[in-house]
């Protein structure tokens, strides 16, 4: 699988600060899934957006927009997408440089153009100083501001205005797990079990690993200790495992049903 790369400018040769799409394309075979990776593109190159993907026929285009804020030339190295197989394999490609050529905006300056020095300024004599426009304009400024502060302090006292409630936005689990994102149904089932033993037991925060945090919980004898250090167990390594989960929406599910069952420590 042979990757070639593809450089589009928006007019001729880009210049400093011109829009860059750089990118690639990847033949990808039957049932599997290109994702660009992330990109911290280095100085002088600063990237402008997400990634480009367009599927064409048995291949993938993946083009990152960018700009250059230098001129010259200088070599990218392209970030190597990840391919999702069906059996839950993933391969990263390797990444890719890409020669740039980025033009100067300015104009070339002869050698002979640079000014003469100029000789020195003589002292500026200095005026008299007199208190008075300043007096003058503070007297003008109070004669302006007292009307408005007096109608200012007629006004009255601002009414609050009502809070809305907001309604929050539930991730959709069972669509992410049905597009095989099993790793993104763990860690938020994770998260909300996690800040819900934080919330019923501030030492138990969320900066805890695993292990550390069934100690910090070891004495809520009144929590089910050994269902809980399973789930986690299990989330973690849904999220972390070398495979796919088969059933993580099963884990979201079952962190639901354990949520209400720790009871908040006591005051």
């Amino acid at each position: 699988m042979t990757p070639s790369v593809v450089l589009q400018a928006s007019q001729g040769s880009p210049t400093v600060g011109d829009t860059i799409w750089v990118g690639r394309t990847v033949a990808v075979p039957p049932g599997a899934t290109l994702r660009p990776a992330d990109w911290d593109a280095p100085d002088p190159v600063e990237r402008l957006g997400a990634p480009r993907v367009s599927p064409r026929g048995d291949s993938t285009e993946i083009a990152y927009p960018i700009v250059v804020w230098r001129p010259g030339t200088l070599t990218v190295e392209l970030p190597g997408p990840l391919l999702l197989h069906p059996d839950g394999r993933v391969d990263s490609l390797p990444a890719t440089p890409v020669a740039l050529r980025i033009a100067s905006v300015l104009p070339a300056v002869p050698a002979d153009s640079t000014l003469a020095p100029q000789p020195r300024a003589e002292f500026v004599p200095r005026a008299t100083v007199s208190p008075v426009p300043l007096l003058i304009l503070l007297a003008a400024a109070a004669l302006l501001l007292a009307p408005l502060h007096w109608w200012w302090r007629r006004r009255g006292h601002p009414r609050p205005r009502p809070v809305l409630p907001t309604a929050r936005a539930e991730p959709p689990l069972e669509r992410w797990a049905d597009a095989g994102e099993s790793r993104a149904v763990a860690s938020v089932a994770a998260a909300r079990l996690r800040a819900g033993i934080a919330a019923r037991m501030p030492s138990a925060h969320p900066g805890l690993d695993t292990e550390d945090l069934l100690r910090a919980v070891a004495g809520r004898l009144d929590w089910p200790l050994t269902e809980l250090g399973d789930l986690l167990r299990a989330l973690d390594e849904a999220r972390f495992g070398h495979t796919a989960f088969p059933d993580a929406l099963g884990l979201a599910r079952w962190a639901d049903e354990l949520a209400p069952r720790l009871v908040p420590e006591a005051a």
